[in-house]
């Protein structure tokens, strides 16, 4: 009788072993799952963030327009054109006319977009405004995102 409760106990202590392997397995797929989901939810909040820092930009320059509606068509960036630094700084009033205001306005917001998101490129179409001395004014953010083959684009649209 002894060696059959001998067996007896083996059987059971391989059983409860064989447990503990399927419990190990069953937590490794949950942590992995946990980690998978942790890591989603950073690649849409970096996105939330360029998103934003992108309406930001958009908006300062839209303000920046207001701010300077003489310049008109001054305020006109081309897909894809790197501006250069303006010959005037601008630093004090009464230095620049409107159109040297909106070349410093333009290389101001073109470089923080460049320094805010990846790959950045900016454009600015000017349309003059139906029946009205207005001009809209079409801002237009687009960035490299991580992992994707097109390009993120915000715009917005001014009139002023």
């Amino acid at each position: 009788m002894n060696g059959s409760n001998r067996l007896a106990g083996a059987a059971s202590a391989g059983f409860a072993l064989v447990e503990v392997l399927v419990v190990a397995v069953l937590m490794a797929v949950g942590l992995l799952g946990g980690l998978s989901l942790l890591l989603t939810g950073l690649r849409a909040s970096r996105l939330a963030l360029q998103q934003t820092g992108a309406a930001t930009l958009a908006a300062d320059l839209g303000d920046r327009i207001l701010a300077n509606r003489s310049a008109g068509q001054a305020y006109s960036l081309g897909a894809g054109t790197l501006l250069t630094a303006p010959v005037k700084t601008c630093q004090s009033a009464g230095d620049c006319d409107p159109e040297d205001v909106a070349a410093h306005d333009l290389y101001e917001w073109q470089q923080a977009a460049i320094a805010a998101l990846p790959g950045a490129m900016t454009s600015v179409s000017v349309f003059p405004a139906d029946a009205t001395p207005a001009n809209v004014y079409l801002i237009v953010v687009e960035w490299v995102q991580a992992g994707r083959a097109s390009a993120a684009r915000f715009a917005l649209t001014v009139q002023a």
